[in-house]
């Protein structure tokens, strides 16, 4: 039987997802990101792609997001730059208010699906994941 009505659907993910994984990045908080982290076998190396280096967690990596006078285009050159020097690092892009967005070309949800490894979106902790579902190993 063919449904008549339009099915109601809420924005954002219902469910978090264990890991992330290349195409499917996860949201999380610097806290949360932190603690999972914690719990793998073998922690990765994280990049914090932000403008600032003082935002990052202390054992993260720094990559800019933004730099002063410098086109999209460069931002993505060296966003690319670091893919190839980093293969195995997981990058952490920072979403949280008051920090300005990477500035790039190409829209930034359609980067983070693309990439070939692990992304987490670094948000605050009341906001609701549109982008990506929050990431929460099993217990």
């Amino acid at each position: 039987m063919r449904r008549r009505s339009p099915l109601e659907v809420n924005p954002g993910w219902a469910h978090p997802l264990p890991m992330p994984m290349p195409g499917q990045p996860v949201s999380a908080t610097v806290e949360e990101a932190e603690e999972q982290l914690a719990r793998l076998p073998t922690s990765p190396r994280v990049f914090l792609w932000t403008e600032m280096e003082q935002r990052c967690p202390q054992g993260w990596d720094h990559l800019p997001s933004v730099r002063p006078g410098a086109p999209p285009e460069s931002i993505e050159a060296e966003l690319g730059a670091w893919m190839r020097q980093y293969p195995e690092a997981w990058l952490a892009v920072d979403l949280r208010v008051g920090t300005m967005a990477p500035a790039t070309r190409t829209p930034l949800e359609e980067l983070v699906v693309t990439m070939r490894r692990p992304v987490i979106l670094i948000v605050d902790d009341d906001e609701d994941p549109g982008l990506a579902p929050r990431w929460q190993l099993p217990f």
